[in-house]
């Protein structure tokens, strides 16, 4: 037996959206080496190759996706309270039975009405859509499909089942501002389209059948309203994904590039294959390991290059100080150790005769080095060293942790700042050393200042950049041709 409580609606407010563009730790992509003045260089496929059909179906392509809804703040999967309503009214069917609700109707449901383990499945009527209510998104999330509601001891899990083409309506105003020009819009629909049919052909949630979730881990869905432009450019590009010889690819792309592409080498263990769709752009000198190799890569992050896409972007440089004195230093070695203990194949301490859990206790920090660096700029790994400890931190994502330090203050290229979560920006940065007592190395760390560029992982299709080339005058199909190595399918082509 299912409790649920039901009252009037008088009014439901819809809150104004803010769009924070992805690092979707989340498209295929290959950003170009050339930084000559006149219009970008188009790598790969030619405009034409790349070409988005003119004849797309009147219907879309009749299949679905099952995404789970991450609960307040994106901070789990059980929910404990849901408030529901429907702009045409309900159906909800539960353990054999059906009920209808009026549209003046709000259903709560709770984690411990469930009488039984029958999952709750919940449709609006007449097509209409259902609304969750006080569930911390930028807008009170209206979900096209239905809701699949499923007891679980930690909560309720809430999985919604919908059209792909009608999914992607809700992910690109999330992930995209939908004033961003038109072409741009496109092109973030198709690879948004192309991530979604790469996760379909597997569960992230196999126990409740959902391909993805809705949170930065995949891609952002419903974080903001339908827009009419949104609504368009999936329209537009309906049906089409990127492909690499003949098979799909997982499109990811990030915010801002920081001038280069890091290309498959940003995930580290990203197979052979990936590399010829997710190429990497740079210099072989940044990945040098030299002292010269360093030098250059300093002076390409103070100077910029007027050549680059994003150049006048806010996010295309940045800086982040970061004091490691006193209680600092003490927050900083602890996060290190916390690290540690969650990912041990990226965070490594070693001391010669100290337990890894002293590292805390650690009055200072002599050095924080960049260990090696790959061609495109990104810090692949850094070691900072104690009087007792040498901790190791590799990957990209890492070392974006590591660095970081909750509600710190980063100052972008056009003096705005930026009040940081729980990683650093990008991982594409030089470090510069304040010591104490205004002393050389050897000296204990005072402080240290960030020099970086670009927001988000850096591998695939740009956003900002995106955007930059629209204004330009290339078409979506051209800015897919500028950062990815492939081919545009529909998807009724392909045998997936």
């Amino acid at each position: 037996m299912l409790i649920v409580v039901v009252w009037t609606v008088i009014a439901l407010g819809l809150y104004r959206c803010s769009v924070q563009l992805s690092d979707t730790d989340e498209s295929i992509a290959e950003e170009t080496q050339e930084k000559e003045e006149e219009m970008p260089t188009i790598p790969g496929e030619t405009a034409e190759e790349m070409m988005i059909k003119e004849n797309v179906p009147e219907t879309p392509f009749d299949e679905h996706v099952r995404i789970l809804l991450m609960n307040q703040g994106y901070q789990g999967i059980y929910h404990t309270e849901l408030h529901i309503t429907g702009s045409e009214g309900m159906v909800i069917t539960h353990d054999g039975e059906t009920t209808e609700y009026e549209p003046d109707s709000e259903v709560v449901l709770r984690a411990g009405d469930f009488q039984d383990d029958q999952m709750v499945c919940i449709a609006g009527k007449n097509g209409g859509r259902i609304q969750i209510n006080d569930i911390g998104r930028n807008s009170s999330p209206q979900y096209r499909g239905i809701l699949e509601c499923y007891p679980e001891a930690e909560g309720i899990v809430v999985v919604n089942e919908l059209l792909v083409e009608e999914y992607l309506y809700g992910v690109v105003p999330s992930e995209m501002p939908s004033a961003y020009p038109d072409e741009a819009l496109k092109a973030q629909a198709v690879t948004a389209r192309t991530y979604t049919y790469f996760h379909k052909q597997s569960y992230a949630y196999p126990e409740w059948k959902a391909h993805m979730d809705d949170s930065t881990s995949f891609q952002v869905y419903m974080n903001c309203e339908e827009t009419q432009s949104a609504v368009e450019a999936v329209d537009a590009t309906r049906n089409q994904v990127l492909t690499y010889e003949g098979e799909i690819v997982e499109s990811f792309y990030y915010s801002t590039s920081s001038g280069y592409n890091g290309g498959a080498g940003v995930w580290g263990d990203m197979t052979s294959a990936a590399d010829d769709y997710l190429i990497e752009t740079g210099e072989e000198i940044y990945a040098s390991n030299s002292e010269e190799g360093e030098q250059a890569y300093q002076q390409y992050i103070d100077n910029g290059n007027e050549t680059d896409v994003e150049y006048h972007e806010a996010w295309y440089r940045w800086t982040y100080g970061k004091s490691l004195e006193g209680d600092a230093v003490k927050t900083f070695l602890q996060k290190l150790y916390t690290l540690s203990q969650l990912h041990p194949e990226t965070v490594k301490i070693r001391s010669q005769y100290l337990a890894s859990d002293q590292l805390p206790m650690e009055d200072a920090v002599r050095d924080i080095r960049i260990l090696n660096r790959r061609k495109s700029g990104m810090v692949a790994g850094i070691m900072i060293e104690t009087e007792h400890f040498r901790v190791s931190v590799t990957s990209q994502h890492a070392v974006r942790q590591a660095l970081c330090g909750v509600q710190d203050v980063v100052t972008k290229n056009d003096s705005s700042s930026y009040i940081m979560g729980d990683i650093l920006p990008s991982a594409y940065f030089y470090i510069e050393k304040i010591y104490d007592n205004n002393g050389e190395k050897g000296d204990n760390l005072k402080q240290i200042v960030v020099h970086g560029a670009g927001f988000g992982h850096g591998c695939g299709m740009s956003q900002n950049g995106a955007k930059n080339l629209a204004d330009r005058g290339l078409t979506a199909a051209q800015i897919l041709a500028y950062y990815y190595n492939g081919s545009i399918k529909d998807i009724g082509e392909l045998n997936i």
